[in-house]
């Protein structure tokens, strides 16, 4: 019995890694935020036609920046918003972003300057292509 009252807080822990490990997500799940929300920048994803949206909410002189990852998180492409001032800037397939069915896909974003390194970044999302 003693063996047993040391091998249950491995099973619990184990149990409880198992229910967190992140599995990929069916597309369209809504906006991300950066890390600086809610003044700093946006994304989603609309699965059918692959529209990447990046917005930027504060007018404060930084860009919103989204980056696209493959399921290996290689950039595939990123781009950020060409306003600064709460509109947002897209990409799909129909303007050459096309991005491959069944595949999972990370993105992130970002705010970032001119110049510099992008910061307050959001957490990676990854997101099944399967449409």
């Amino acid at each position: 019995m003693p063996r047993l009252k040391h091998l249950l807080p491995a099973v619990a822990v184990g149990s409880l890694l198992t229910l967190t490990a992140t599995t990929p997500a069916s597309a369209d799940g809504g906006w991300w935020y950066s890390s600086d929300h809610p003044t700093g920048a946006k994304a989603y994803f609309k699965e059918h036609g692959d529209k990447v949206t990046v917005c930027d909410i504060d007018k404060d002189g930084y860009k919103a920046l989204v980056q696209v990852m493959t399921g290996t998180g290689s950039l595939a492409y990123q781009f950020h918003d060409n306003y600064d001032d709460g509109r947002c800037t897209s990409k799909s397939a129909r303007s050459g972003y096309d991005l491959f069915e069944g595949r999972t896909y990370k993105f992130r974003v970002c705010i970032v300057k001119l110049g510099t390194r992008p910061a307050d970044c959001s957490g990676i999302y990854s997101v099944l292509n399967d449409h």
